[in-house]
């Protein structure tokens, strides 16, 4: 995947070098337009009267715009022409297989970090490819805004992407893609210096000015924030070069302005950002604010399907979700997608909803009487599998579906796996063969169900239901599952653990508050004790 997309950005990056049509000529209108990029350019004087010539560095940027007529007379023209010849002589092979190689490294790099430190869903194949693919499309973006337009090249938007990734998953990964994605979009201007840090810093602070992913219009401020930020850099970049820095004479012409590119870029990749999110979700293998309150809708027919197939196991999901929400809301987690995580959590128990004692009616034999441990075992691990089939082929995002395979982890069914003990293991099988076969829960949320999962079954338990008790059942749940290892790779730290022990518990104690008898339910309660009083 890096080599493919590696190919495919080196083809951008030297497009125009690859046209002859597209080369400038002395004394006709370039086709494209010319950049040559910031740095020192020699000055020399020939001296007055008999003085000695002198030479001096001017830094400078020189553009020429699209359909300029080239005028050998003109200093900037020659020295543009100048630039562009020298890009197209040589050994192309040898340049682009140099570029080749900075492109595949990166991509590399980046692949790398998502496949082995980053959560369940950046190690997906069709997420990563999601992200290539935006990335190779900001990066074209950008080479058609250098060379069909005159505006400085401090406009060019990769912010948006970091900040979709920073909404969709976190903001490491954020900083690592707009990092790769600035060299990318500085390659194409031969890596330009004060490019290359306008663009680092101000998708670094956009990420970090936008913080509520509930509004994705927040992108817009948080985009003006970093162009802000990106301001200072570029002005500092100016004055260690040129020693010094006028913001009057850059702004004289705002149509050329850095400084008016530098803000103007971050507002620009701040509104691509909100109005494009919901492709943007897509496109990384994520899923939008609307969709998940769209599956909230319990005329969903999956819902409507567990509701009527498995009542018992819907109306613990229900609960489920009550406290999963306000747990994760607790610890700044996204306390929409675990209600909807837990709604569809255990869809699979529809296809045997007998097997679960929740789905039991009172007195009713239980199917599990009749058979060998192993074989109960092995039907009430099939509601992960079978669940997230379900889920998949109903076309339910992933982030949803996640929620199916993590929320028992790997941990053994333990009744079962002691009541094969009991008889005697006849048939010598091993404690993993009780395993489920899912996954250790990637993300907060997931982690999250998986306690509530425990946690409110436990809490029916509980009498009398005082704080107290609960907070005990609570901690002892999370610590059974920090020692088998569940939350290893969930991200949940120990200031979330000790946050989620105390809103689960405020939450129970609430739920199980007790009520004012009616008088009909004290006359009821007093002449059933006259009907069973012995005489």
């Amino acid at each position: 995947m890096s080599l493919v997309f590696a190919a495919i950005l080196t083809l951008v990056q030297r497009s125009d070098t690859l046209v002859p049509a597209l080369a400038p000529r002395v004394g006709e209108a370039t086709p494209v337009t010319i950049r040559v990029p910031y740095a020192p350019i020699i000055v020399k004087s020939s001296g007055v009267g008999t003085g000695p010539a002198t030479i001096a560095y001017s830094h400078t940027r020189i553009v020429v715009p699209r359909g300029t007529v080239l005028d050998p007379s003109v200093d900037a023209h020659r020295v543009a022409v100048a630039f562009e010849n020298g890009r197209r002589e040589g050994k192309q092979a040898a340049r682009m297989g140099a570029v080749f190689g900075v492109y595949f490294a990166l991509l590399f790099l980046v692949s790398t970090y998502l496949r082995r430190f980053g959560n369940a869903r950046t190690r997906l194949l069709r997420m990563q490819l999601g992200l290539f693919a935006g990335m190779a499309l900001f990066v074209t973006l950008a080479k058609v805004l250098l060379l069909f337009t005159a505006l400085p090249e401090l406009w060019i938007p990769i912010s948006t992407v970091p900040m979709w990734v920073a909404v969709s998953f976190d903001r490491r990964t954020a900083f690592l893609v707009n990092v790769t994605l600035a060299f990318m979009a500085a390659s194409l201007l031969l890596f330009d210096l004060p490019l290359l840090t306008v663009l680092i810093t101000r998708g670094l602070a956009s990420s970090v000015f936008f913080r509520n992913k509930k509004h994705p219009w927040g992108m817009v401020p948080a985009g003006l924030g970093g162009g802000v930020v990106a301001c200072g850099i570029y002005a500092a970049i100016r004055v260690i070069f040129e020693g010094s820095y006028s913001a009057v004479v850059d702004l004289g012409d705002p149509l050329t302005s850095p400084l008016v590119a530098c803000v103007g870029g971050g507002v620009l990749a701040g509104l691509i950002g909100a109005m494009f999110r919901r492709p943007g979700d897509r496109l990384l293998g994520a899923v939008s604010r609307d969709r998940l309150i769209e599956l909230t809708d319990l005329d969903q027919p999956l819902l409507a399907k567990m509701a009527a197939e498995a009542p018992g196991s819907w109306e613990h999901a229900r609960a489920m979700a009550n406290l999963a929400e306000a747990a994760a809301a607790a610890i700044g987690a996204d306390s929409l997608l675990v209600r909807v995580g837990a709604y569809y959590h255990d869809l699979g128990k529809t296809i045997q909803p007998k097997y679960f004692v929740e789905n039991l009616l009172p007195g009713e034999r239980s199917p599990h009487e009749d058979l060998d441990p192993d074989v109960s075992a092995d039907a009430i691990m099939a509601h992960v599998v079978q669940g997230a089939k379900i889920l998949r082929d109903g076309a339910i995002p992933e982030p949803v579906v996640e929620f199916a395979y993590t929320h028992h982890g790997t941990q053994t069914i333990e009744f079962f796996w002691h009541k094969c003990l009991e008889r005697g293991n006849p048939k010598n099988l091993r404690e993993d063969f009780f395993r489920y076969p899912g996954m250790k829960p990637q993300t907060k949320e997931t982690a999250i169900l998986m306690l509530v999962d425990s946690i409110e079954a436990a809490s029916r338990t509980i009498q009398p239901p005082d704080r107290e008790k609960f907070e005990t059942m609570i901690q002892r749940v999370i610590f059974t599952k920090l020692r088998s290892g569940q939350l290893d790779d969930s991200g949940l730290n120990l200031e979330d653990v000790r946050t989620i022990v105390s809103r689960m518990s405020d939450t129970l104690v609430n739920m199980y508050h007790g009520r004012v008898k009616y008088p009909w339910q004290r006359e009821s309660k007093e002449s059933l004790s006259k009907i069973v009083k012995p005489n």
